[in-house]
């Protein structure tokens, strides 16, 4: 499936930063496998106790018709009337590579932006705003985690 072209509505810059506590870093550079589970764990206890979301679905997937995926976090914030969509990135060494926030490529961001609407279609609740952020958790020498609101 395609994705139709559109133009991009300009990126909320509304950005916060955490440092992540020493304990957390060293549990999650300890596993060999579920980094990006964790990660994600990690983002939804923050947007739920920071950011005051309610969490509508972790880990949604589409595994029907041409476009398969999957959207890490879908929460909604009441207040606002917003849907938002997180997609997480986690990694370990993001002095060497960059960090999560350049993880997230131009294909990845059009396949969010798919299966978004994807999920809007299969919803029963009608949605009048949505929002596509970005939790970016670099586990170097100094672990943070990132929250983007409105980057993709």
């Amino acid at each position: 499936m395609q994705v139709p072209a559109r133009s991009v509505p300009p990126m909320d810059t509304a950005t916060h930063r955490t440092d992540l506590d020493p304990a957390v870093s060293r549990a999650l550079h300890a596993a060999s496998t579920g980094v990006g589970a964790a990660g994600e764990r990690l983002a939804a206890a923050h947007l739920v106790a920071d950011d005051g979301l309610r969490m509508l679905a972790c880990n949604w997937r589409l595994t029907r018709g041409e476009l398969r995926g999957e959207l890490d976090l879908v929460a909604v914030d009441e207040r606002r009337g917003v849907l938002v969509v997180c997609e997480v990135k986690t990694r370990r060494d993001a002095d060497r590579f960059g960090g999560a926030v350049a993880a997230v490529s131009p294909h990845k961001r059009a396949k969010v932006r798919a299966l978004t609407a994807a999920f809007l279609r299969d919803s029963e609740r009608p949605f009048a705003r949505v929002r596509i952020d970005l939790v970016a958790i670099d586990l170097g020498r100094r672990p943070t985690l990132t929250h983007l609101q409105g980057a993709l």
